[in-house]
This record gives C-alpha cells, sequence and structure tokens, in this order.
C-alpha cells in the first residue's frame, strides 16, 4: 500500500531520538559495515540547490556509508544493497516508517536510484537528480510518526531481524596489482578494469578521457596525487571502493 511522501516539513531544533535510533541498529545490524554518515546537523540547503531546503534539516533524514575507513565501512557495496533490500521491504518499509531510499552508486544506472513510499518501488534515474553520484552511501527518509520514537523503532527492528545480524557478505576478491604503474598510453585488460571503476568507457586504451576520470576519482576519494595515474595506493583504493 502506496503512502504519502512527506519530504521538506520544517526545520527540527535538533536530533531526533527514533531516527538516531534507527541508525544506531543498522550499524549494528551489518556490524559497522554501514555507518552514519550524516543526520541533523543543523540548517542547510540542498546538495547543489543553494536555498532549497534539505530534508536532512527535519531530523528524520540519514545517510549511511560502507566507505571503508578502517574501523567501520566495509568498502563492499553489497552490504548496502543488503540494507536497502530491508528498508525497502513492502511490510517493514510500513512497519518502520521508511519514506525514501536513495541510492548514490552508479551499479543500476550513472544518475542513481531511488525509491519513494508513494510508489514503492525503484525509479532508475536518467538524469540528474541528485549531486554527488557517484557516492558510497545511501539516503534514508523516515516518517514523523516515528522520528520521535525510539522505543517503537527498536521494537519493531527486533521483530523484522529476530534480533540477529545480518548475514555476512563474502569478502570481495581483490584484483591484484600488475605490477607496473597505468597511465596514458597504456592498454589492456587491466586498464579496462580501472575504467569500469572510474566510469571511463572500458576499451582497454588508457587515453585522455581516461586520465580525466581517474583524476576525478581521485580527488573524490581523496587519493593523492590527483595525477591521473594507477600507481599501488590508487590502484588498492580501486579494490577497497570501486
Amino acid at each position: 500500500m502506496t503512502r504519502k511522501y512527506t519530504g521538506f516539513d520544517g526545520n527540527a531544533p535538533g536530533k531526533r531520538a527514533g531516527t538516531e535510533r534507527l541508525i544506531d541498529l543498522i550499524e549494528e545490524w551489518t556490524d559497522n559495515a554501514l555507518w552514519n554518515n550524516g543526520s541533523w546537523a543543523g540548517y542547510r540547503s540542498k546538495r547543489g540547490k543553494p536555498g532549497n531546503p534539505s530534508v536532512h534539516n527535519t531530523g528524520r533524514a540519514f545517510d549511511l556509508s560502507w566507505r571503508d575507513m578502517g574501523k567501520r565501512g566495509s568498502g563492499n557495496y553489497a552490504d548496502a544493497e543488503k540494507v536497502m533490500e530491508l528498508l525497502t521491504h513492502p511490510i517493514y518499509s510500513q512497519q518502520l516508517g521508511v519514506e525514501a531510499v536513495f541510492d548514490y552508486w552508479n551499479k543500476h544506472g550513472k544518475h542513481g536510484r531511488g525509491w519513494k513510499c508513494d510508489r514503492e518501488q525503484w525509479r532508475i534515474y536518467k538524469f540528474r537528480v541528485f549531486a554527488g553520484v557517484p557516492g558510497d552511501w545511501i539516503h534514508c527518509e523516515i516518517s514523523p510518526t516515528v522520528a520521535d520514537d525510539p522505543a517503537y523503532i527498536e521494537r519493531v527492528w527486533r521483530e523484522i531481524t529476530g534480533g540477529k545480524p545480518a548475514p555476512k557478505t563474502p569478502a570481495k576478491q581483490q584484483r591484484p596489482y600488475p605490477g607496473r604503474m597505468l597511465r596514458f598510453g597504456s592498454s589492456g585488460d587491466d586498464v579496462k578494469w580501472v575504467q569500469t571503476k572510474v566510469g571511463a568507457t572500458p576499451d582497454g586504451l588508457y587515453g585522455r578521457k581516461t586520465r580525466a576520470a581517474v583524476k576525478r576519482w581521485q580527488r573524490k576519494y581523496k587519493v593523492r596525487p590527483y595525477d591521473g595515474i594507477v600507481g599501488k595506493i590508487t590502484w588498492g583504493a580501486l579494490n577497497r571502493i570501486g
């Protein structure tokens, strides 16, 4: 059964207990494979839309990242998919009051995808809907009726999960470093693998467009140096993040 989507409904004075409890439970359920990348933090505009208030301001929205940060974050998108499957389940989403889930990764489409309670299905975006794609996080919004009720969130979550942790995701298979830097003029299957990771055309030829795509990827994930060359450091980061 579809429900009305709330969206921005005013600024909250601070964090809301139901929202924060759901974040904690997801972190606990995934053993910190996903972690809190931001909930209420004062008042701000939507990313890339100055003057347009973010739903984060309501205290009902939060971001979860799987970015590998050492002690938290698995670096595995499959863990995010597991959480999204639960949050958008036809029954669980209604019980938890989930109103929206936006997937910033580009696995399903280069502009990401979104699920909302007023249609109860995923939509693959054909154009730029939100800034930050591809980004290694998901954005979630819950209903005003549950955002201040941590006891309710806790009870429903325990009923849904049975108090058991999320099934473990198999470790990602690492692609071994080829033993040489990949740069302008390189070619082959290793170049093609890099291109798929950074969003370049996977033709196996390291040209200007691939070099530019690598530079953008390095800057986005703060993998220095931002030189468009794939050495051991960038290669390792591509294994973890891409």
